[in-house]
C-alpha cells in the first residue's frame, strides 16, 4: 500500500508576521491518518501512557518490515488544508485510489511510479503550471526513490500569482509525507517512526529578480 499526506498551509502577506505567523507555523507537518489501523481500545486501556507509546511505535515499525505486496497497490490520499482565510484550522479530506500497473499516478502535488520495485516520487509540474507566476520555479524532478517498507518527507514552499484581477502574492508550504508498504498503515505512522528520507527545498520568499521571474513554468527536468 501507498500512503501520501499533503500538509498545505497556504497564506498571504498579511500573515508574513505576527500574529499570522505564529498561527501559521504552529501546523504539524504530520497528522494521523484517517483511513489508518486503529488499535483495539481494550487491549490499549490496560497499559500505561508510555506502555501503549511503545507499543504503537513498535506497530508501526512491524508494518514497515511486512514482505512485500503482490498485484496493483492501493494508494491513501490524505490532504490536510491550513489556509489564511480559515484562520489556520486544519481541514482533512481522505481518498483511496488505485496505482496503474503502467506509468505514472499523479495526486497531492507528486507523480508517483513503480520502477524495478521501488517507490519513485516526484513533483507535479502541473500544480504550478495554472498560475501565472511561480517563485521558485519547481521542475518535476524525483525527489524520493522508497523501496518497500520506507517512507519520505519533501518539505517545500513557493510563491505564486495565480489570478490576474489580484494583485498580490499567494505563499504556500507543503509537507509531502509518503509511504511504501506492504500492508495497511497503522494510523500514526508518519508519527512514531523516523523517515527514511527528508528532501527540504524550503527557501527563503523573498520577491523574485526580473530574472527570476518564470512566466507560466511549464518543462521540468529529470
Amino acid at each position: 500500500m501507498i500512503v501520501v499526506q499533503r500538509v498545505l498551509t497556504a497564506w498571504t502577506k498579511r500573515s508574513r508576521g505576527a500574529p499570522g505567523a505564529v498561527r501559521r507555523n504552529a501546523v504539524a507537518e504530520m497528522f494521523r491518518l484517517p483511513h489508518g489501523d486503529p488499535a483495539a481500545p481494550e487491549e490499549w486501556v490496560k497499559r500505561s501512557r508510555g506502555a501503549r507509546r511503545v507499543a504503537r511505535r513498535d506497530a508501526a515499525a512491524k508494518a514497515l518490515q511486512l514482505p512485500p505486496p503482490g498485484g496493483q497497490a492501493e494508494v491513501l490520499v490524505h490532504q490536510v488544508v491550513a489556509r489564511e482565510e480559515d484562520d489556520f484550522v486544519v481541514r482533512q479530506t481522505a481518498a483511496r485510489l488505485t496505482l496503474p500497473e503502467v506509468g505514472p499516478f499523479s495526486s497531492a502535488g507528486v507523480q508517483l511510479e513503480m520502477v524495478a520495485g521501488q517507490l519513485v516520487v516526484a513533483g507535479d509540474t502541473r500544480v504550478w503550471c495554472q498560475c501565472f507566476t511561480v517563485f521558485p520555479p519547481r521542475p518535476n524532478d524525483t525527489v524520493l526513490r522508497l523501496p518497500v517498507g520506507q517512507w519520505g518527507r519533501w518539505r517545500l514552499n513557493f510563491r505564486l500569482w495565480e489570478d490576474w484581477g489580484n494583485c498580490e502574492w499567494q505563499y504556500q508550504k507543503w509537507v509531502v509525507n509518503v509511504a511504501h508498504l506492504a500492508g495497511p498503515p497503522p494510523a500514526d505512522l508518519f508519527q512514531v517512526t523516523e523517515a527514511a528520507d527528508i528532501v527540504d527545498d524550503m527557501v527563503r520568499l523573498s520577491r523574485p529578480t526580473r530574472s527570476q521571474d518564470r512566466r507560466i513554468f511549464r518543462s521540468g527536468r529529470r
